[in-house]
């Protein structure tokens, strides 16, 4: 567990190999994780000063003490069993290397945030000798630890503060506009744009933007052939007005042995997309397609390094459409 190795720790690995018992197995120097660990987020308290607001989490900020270790867990990415033991191990390790700053262990605490609690969450809490704490508005404390634990379920945080740009990290869909020109910002920022695009999730960050938008937009990323690719017929005539159906027939028995092409002859692009929920409209593209599904305001504030690293096909595509 030290941070330095001494001629005692090999003398010791030796004396344990050649006297303990044969069924037992030792292994020295052994990686404890597969990767670094690395909290998600750490927030140092400053020093003593006049309250201001918060913009997002408004319950949570006052709760926390000098320092904080915080563990978010998304929809795509959700709770698993013993995350909240790799939480508590990160808030040992940071007491034991941090004794300038943690004077003592009520200095550091550590939050959860999830979209909801789980059944996986709750036997872990269960397990650990834990007991839940109700703070109300989606704030829970975690009692009997050694250290603080809080548990922030953003879809409850969310509904009860009406933070639209807080909603987006859970299962909801923004509301206003202010959050979906703030997600917009973001993705439009050339560091941020450049960092996520190639992590896991970036998928569902665009599908959340999407969902805001249009469909004869989204339409738009897609190739003729891939527009209407795999859509069931009851969904193609499901755009049409009733009195266009031809009364008494079923769709199957209208729609048989025409091609594609005809079956959706004259529909605007808006109404082909009707009805379908956001990630069956970009579902299959690859990234740089949904790229092109984006609003014209936030590929307007794609750096022109940022293009550059797109293909020559898309980069021109989005040039044309911004005038640059």
């Amino acid at each position: 567990m030290g941070s330095t190795r001494t001629a005692w720790h090999v003398l010791l690995v030796a004396l344990l190999s050649q006297r303990g018992p044969r069924r037992f197995e030792v292994r020295s120097e052994v990686p404890l994780s597969t990767e670094p660990l690395r909290a998600d987020c750490l927030l140092l308290r400053g020093g003593a000063g006049p309250s201001e607001p918060a913009g997002t989490l408004k319950r949570l900020w006052d709760l926390l003490p000098r320092d904080t270790i915080v563990e978010f867990k998304s929809v795509g990415r959700p709770y698993r069993r013993r995350n909240l033991d790799r939480l508590c191990s990160y808030l040992h390790l940071y007491c034991a290397d941090e004794p300038g700053r943690i004077a003592q262990r009520s200095d550091l605490c550590g939050v959860l945030l999830v979209p909801s609690r789980t059944r996986s969450l709750d036997a872990d809490v269960t397990d650990l000798g834990l007991a839940w704490g109700d703070l109300g508005g989606g704030y829970w404390r975690l009692h009997g630890g050694a250290f603080t634990l809080l548990v922030v379920e953003i879809d409850a945080a969310a509904e009860t503060e009406d933070d639209d740009l807080l909603r987006l990290f859970g299962h909801g869909e923004a509301r206003t506009i202010e959050a979906r020109r703030w997600l917009s910002q973001q993705l439009g920022a050339e560091e941020i744009a450049m960092e996520m695009h190639d992590l896991e999730g970036f998928d569902e960050v665009v599908r959340k933007l999407l969902a805001a938008l249009p469909p004869e937009r989204v339409l738009s990323a897609y190739p003729p052939e891939q527009r209407l690719a795999g859509l069931p017929p009851e969904q193609v005539l499901s755009a049409y007005p009733p009195e266009q159906r031809l009364a008494g027939l079923p769709p199957e028995q209208r729609l048989a042995g025409l091609p594609p092409e005809q079956r959706l002859a004259g529909l605007p692009p808006e109404q082909r997309l009707a009805g379908l929920p956001p990630e069956q409209r970009v579902a299959g593209l690859p990234p740089e397609q949904v790229l092109l599904a984006l609003p014209d305001e936030v590929l307007q504030a794609l750096s022109d390094s940022y293009l550059d690293t797109l293909s020559a096909e898309t980069r021109a595509a989005i040039r044309a459409r911004i005038g640059r």
